[in-house]
């Protein structure tokens, strides 16, 4: 049963006083044994000698500031350096808490103010100074006042400079001579070297962790904000739902009907004289109901979009009147569009081209000319009709152009609509192009090398930097080399650990040739047998190489070749003790419930270690060989032997289990704060699906049906229309008339209450009614009927397609 630690993890961090006052307890009782083991003569003090009480006394004091250590870092610092002073001046010399001292820098860098990293680095250096001075001339010379004339032969028996004590030490006080001197000297700067070794490796630490933490602290605060922003995103989400499908319903129905009302229109005067030519006009205004119709309920769909509406289907939107010519130039390759390019460049188009038969006038002429480069897709649609003039007909700007926009934008393009040099209105607009094999192929020359070793590079550190992530350049406070290369490492923790695993192989290689004996074998020449040794010791490591970037499949690799040894190896290798790392990286780095699986996996290998270490003591090489002979099975005999060994193994790996577990429900490794951020993000992804979804089934409840019984409408019209062409007697040209003047005059209807409805979805607040005190209005929500919530948002009757919606002031009529 796997212990989880993060309740006790999350005490020790609000409790930290109290931790560290019973840990500060601990550390000065560790001093006490040894306090009273140590001969008075040995320790004295500058001016007096000091008895082992005095001693005790001193030591208790130091438990003070090293309980404040993390709780109020400088001021105990601080403390701990009067201590030091003072002790040092008036007590012993020396006590077995002064080692603390390099505890207490370590925390004073890492918990306090970076600001003051040098006050706290020089104060220590000019202790070591102090402490290798009065350390020198104290044991050199004996306390200056009292004391023997010469220190016992306890301390003589190991001073680095005994030959100087008879010179040194004479009639109970300092009487110096240039031997006595040149000595005191020699183990002063013997002293400050050691201590000033001592500093500067606890300042590179401290510096080193600080760097960590910052970056550990800003994932925190990072992954903090992701879990707060999750309602905001949720509402973006349905924002954006509702924007996608009243761009949709403008493209698919407000489109539609367009061109309904334009066939209908064009039906009344040329179906009046030709009874084909009012057969076929009706015709296609029944095929554009019926599509749209099929539009419109792929609309409503889990995904959105409907089919036929990408570049290849573009010549669809080319038939009509007027009729427009396409010009090509470039290497046509259309595979390089995305999927969301594709249907944006459709609707492009559609929307173009709608709006030149709607505002251009009669008589109008109109080109559709595409341009492919090396990276972008240029289309223009430019007509030469009435322009700025359109204006007369009284129409107001609504979202066809803003859609277009949104739609272009939204794969990385961009659109610029306005009134032509010469007259008409032209439609510009340029869709970015995915790269294609082939530039990929001639990206592979010598010349970019260097950029494919960048992105090479990419292989050894988390994948997918995003914005603000603390990894990236610039990101964080800043810091000196030190932090910047933890930050390095850090973030290149592949490369590092790979590294890491290769020093050891340098190391242990030899040592795998002694344990598996085949150093005194000859069945290959030595040289065979030492790569062999080294194959074998890579082998042991390269789980350990990978464990943090594939934690789980590294640990159960390492638990097949640990049982394998177990079962077959004469000796146990030394390089099999990495499988503790292995454990440990499976249960920080690995899923949730992966503890189980390894728990499982080192129940196993324990007890082959038991039953290992068992039959080495009963004369038996290998597990194997054992069982080959004891035919019946491992004897009772061994059962103790292998379960205290097995017991012992199983305690140590359950001590790695433990410490990660406390690890990774402390927050305070990288890799498993970027672990949670990305399981942050795929629900924040969810959520924004879901927020998407909802919004989509409260739209359709409203709409949906709605929109299908116009169309329909229009499509029963249509029928009863092409029944009567097809009728004998053929009808009256005003029948005929009158017909498609019902279809126009319907179209118009349903057209302006489109408008209503996108107007609706574009300019009020959320469905869910929850936002209705932030100055929005609910207008889907089903306690207010969808007629009083568009009534306040209707525009009167024209053109939706905004051809300008405040983008080009001159033509606001489109």
């Amino acid at each position: 049963m796997v212990v989880r630690t993060g309740g006790f993890a999350a005490w020790v961090r609000a409790h930290v006083l109290a931790v560290d006052a019973l840990l500060a307890v601990v550390l000065v009782a560790v001093c006490f044994p040894l306090v009273g083991s140590t001969d008075e003569a040995t320790n004295p003090g500058l001016l007096l000698p000091v008895t082992a009480d005095a001693t005790y006394l001193w030591t208790v004091a130091s438990v003070v500031p090293l309980a404040m250590r993390r709780w109020r870092p400088e001021p105990a610092a601080w403390m701990f350096v009067a201590w030091c002073v003072a002790h040092l001046l008036l007590g012993p010399v020396a006590t077995y808490a002064d080692v603390y001292a390099l505890l207490m820098l370590y925390s004073a860098l890492v918990y306090g103010n970076p600001a003051h990293t040098f006050r706290f680095v020089a104060t220590g250096v000019i202790m070591g100074v102090a402490v290798a001075v009065i350390w020198a001339v104290t044991f050199d010379m004996g306390p200056a006042f009292g004391g023997s004339p010469l220190l016992s032969e306890s301390w003589s028996s190991w001073s680095p400079t005994v030959d100087s004590l008879p010179v040194c030490a004479v009639g109970g006080g300092w009487r110096p001579s240039g031997v006595c001197l040149g000595k005191t000297a020699a183990d002063a700067g013997i002293i400050l070297s050691c201590v000033w070794a001592c500093v500067a490796s606890v300042t590179v630490m401290a510096l080193w962790q600080r760097a960590r933490r910052s970056v550990a602290e800003a994932m925190r605060e990072r992954n903090a904000a992701i879990a707060a922003r999750e309602e905001d995103e949720k509402r973006i989400a349905a924002l954006a739902e509702r924007a996608r499908i009243a761009r949709d319903m403008h493209d698919v129905v407000a489109h539609t009907l367009s061109t309904i009302i334009v066939q209908a229109d064009g039906g009344r005067y040329a179906g009046a004289h030709d009874a084909a030519v009012a057969e076929h006009t009706m015709g296609t205004i029944r095929r554009e109901a019926e599509h749209a119709r099929r539009d419109m309920d792929r609309l409503f769909d889990v995904f959105g979009g409907s089919a036929g509406t990408g570049y290849a289907d573009i010549p669809v939107l080319l038939d009509g009147r007027p009729p427009v010519p396409r010009r090509v130039d470039g290497d046509v390759r259309p595979e390089r569009l995305s999927p969301d390019a594709d249907a944006a460049v459709f609707r492009l188009v559609q929307e173009a081209l709608s709006n030149v038969r709607r505002h251009a006038g009669e008589g109008a002429h109109v080109t559709l000319e595409e341009t492919w480069g090396p990276d972008a897709l240029r289309i223009v649609v430019r007509d030469d009709g009435v322009g700025a003039a359109a204006a007369a007909d009284g129409h107001t700007p609504g979202y066809g152009l803003v859609g277009m926009r949104e739609r272009i934008a939204a794969v990385g393009g961009h659109v610029d609509a306005a009134p032509g040099a010469d007259g008409g209105f032209v439609v510009d607009a340029t869709v970015p192009l995915a790269p294609s094999r082939r530039t990929a192929r001639e990206g592979r020359s010598p010349a970019s090398m260097p950029r494919m070793l960048v992105r090479l590079s990419t292989l050894w550190r988390p994948s997918g930097v995003a914005e603000g992530d603390p990894f990236a350049t610039g990101a964080g406070p800043r810091m000196g080399w030190i932090g910047r290369a933890s930050r390095w490492t850090q973030r290149h923790y592949l490369l590092m650990d790979v590294a890491t695993a290769v020093m050891f192989l340098l190391l242990l290689r030899t040592v795998t040739f002694h344990d598996t004996g085949l150093y005194a074998t000859g069945f290959a020449p030595l040289a065979a047998r030492r790569a062999l040794a080294t194959m074998l010791t890579a082998v042991f490591l390269l789980p350990y190489a990978l464990r943090r970037r594939f934690p789980e499949a590294a640990a159960a690799t390492m638990a097949v070749l640990c049982a394998v040894e177990l079962l077959t190896a004469p000796d146990i290798l030394t390089v099999s003790v990495f499988a503790l790392a292995s454990v440990h990286a499976a249960v920080l780095y690995g899923r949730d419930g992966a503890a189980h699986w390894v728990l499982a996996a080192v129940l196993a290998d324990s007890w082959l270690f038991g039953v290992k270490v068992a039959a080495g003591w009963n004369g038996y090489r290998t597990i194997s060989d054992a069982l080959t002979e004891l035919a019946y099975g491992i004897p009772p005999a061994w059962l103790p032997t292998s379960l205290v060994a097995g017991g012992m193994m199983l305690l140590t790996c359950l001590a790695c289990m433990a410490m990660a577990e406390w690890r990774r429900s402390s927050d305070s490794d990288v890799l498993v704060l970027r672990q949670r951020e990305e399981a942050l993000r795929a629900e924040e992804s969810r959520q924004k699906v879901l927020a998407a979804n909802m919004e989509r089934e409260r739209i359709a409840v409203a709409m949906r049906a709605e929109v299908a019984a116009t169309l329909d409408a229009v499509s029963a019209r249509a029928d009863e229309g092409l029944a009567m062409l097809a009728g004998d007697p053929r009808p009256s040209p005003e029948r005929i008339v009158a017909s498609f003047a019902g279809i126009a005059s319907q179209g118009r209807g349903a057209l302006a209450h489109m408008r209503g409805l996108l107007a609706t979805l574009r300019e009020t607040g959320f469905s869910d009614g929850t936002h209705a005190g932030e100055g929005t209005k609910a207008p889907l929500s089903p306690a207010v009927p969808l007629d009083e919530q568009i009534a306040g948002s209707r525009a009167p009757d024209g053109d939706d397609s905004g051809r300008n919606q405040g983008f080009v002031p001159t033509d606001d009529r489109r």
